[in-house]
């Protein structure tokens, strides 16, 4: 049986959570909350599966020499792309390397596959004591993750997963941090159904890169939340994450007179830009607008009316726990194969409880 850590995350929350999500904790204090799953064996090493093929063995592993001491631990921390969420990720990411003493070395693959791969390919020959991976696609993620085995570096995988277990867990890797995307969709399933209630609606749905993990996941989670509903999906199209390009889709939609009461986004920058093509429009009133992400833009769309809800977690709390993990790891202590940070429903009764980080 494998053990799932998971962190319910919002910060400077006190309170519990509507449509049955957990309760929220602050980012600092973000409790764990450990549960059995039954994932396959072959999917889901145990950890110290995991360390042996990561590349340690026997009496030699780093994880066995440094056991109970601080080093100067090298981390390659490899990046997909600019965004502002990874800008927040990284202030995580070198709070926690300043707390526990190990250098960082950052790579940004400007979404591009190929390049990532030939970043970590790069990082191996170089020479670094485990990589903090956030892959540009799981394909690539699954290249670099048997390169590194094959060069006796592990690998921590954080926010993007690998492999096609819905909660991260992926052989070969030390640990994977981050949300599970399936969960995430649903939660823009349950704040729709909570907005149109029993009544229901059509629904246009805004999603982002195709064939990339969060896209996938996150329709999958929606869908398997709207079963049994009267919300019908009657449209869907990809904004590839970009304001711009959602707002042109919402526009067009309404320029060809297409009947629909919500929008669900799979990211906040899609939501505002749906938003604003609504108001502009002198729709807004009449149909309802979710993000995903708890963005600043986000968050302040909620404010305005601009959206009627979306989802947070907090980034920098993310890039703080792929740190400590991996340190952890490397000093020889037990690591789970998952820590699970769970998005919670943002609206506009409790917006203001929580911060945008990016």
């Amino acid at each position: 049986m494998r053990r799932t850590v998971k962190r319910a995350v919002a910060v400077g929350m006190a309170c519990v959570m509507a449509a049955g999500l957990a309760g929220c904790t602050s980012s600092a204090n973000a409790t764990k909350a450990p549960e059995t799953t039954a994932a396959p064996a072959d999917q889901a090493p145990k950890t110290e599966e995991a360390k042996t093929e990561a590349g340690s063995t026997g009496e030699d592993t780093k994880a066995a020499e440094t056991t109970g001491e601080k080093k100067d631990y090298k981390i390659a921390v490899l990046l997909p792309g600019p965004t502002g969420y990874f800008v927040a990720t990284k202030e995580g990411v070198d709070a926690a390397a300043a707390e526990y003493g190990v250098t960082i070395e950052y790579a940004d693959a400007q979404w591009d596959a190929s390049k990532q791969l030939s970043q970590a390919e790069d990082f191996m020959v170089k020479g670094v004591d485990l990589i903090a991976l956030c892959c540009v696609d799981s394909g690539s993620g699954e290249k670099i993750v048997k390169s590194a085995q094959e060069s006796n570096i592990p690998v921590l995988a954080f926010t993007n997963a690998i492999g096609s277990e819905e909660t991260g867990e992926y052989a070969g890797l030390v640990s994977y941090v981050g949300q599970n995307e399936v969960n995430t969709g649903a939660v823009t399933g349950e704040i729709a159904k909570n907005l149109l209630g029993e009544a229901g609606g059509k629904a246009i749905l805004i999603e982002g890169v195709p064939g990339t993990t969060p896209q996938i996941n996150r329709k999958k989670g929606l869908e398997q939340a709207l079963k049994g509903s009267n919300i019908e999906i009657i449209y869907n199209q990809t904004s590839n994450w970009e304001k711009e390009q959602a707002l042109k889709i919402v526009e067009d939609l309404i320029q060809k007179k297409m009947e629909f009461n919500v929008v669900i986004c799979q990211d906040d920058n899609s939501a505002t830009g749906a938003g604003q093509a609504l108001k502009e429009a002198g729709m807004k009133e009449e149909v309802k607008v979710i993000g995903l992400g708890g963005s600043k833009d986000g968050l302040q769309a909620v404010k305005n009316g601009v959206i009627d809800g979306t989802t947070y977690m907090s980034a920098v709390e993310e890039g703080h726990l792929a740190i400590e993990t991996s340190v952890k790891y490397l000093n020889g202590e037990k690591v789970e194969p998952v820590t699970e940070i769970r998005q919670v429903e943002v609206n506009k009764d409790n917006v203001d409880t929580f911060k945008g980080e990016w």
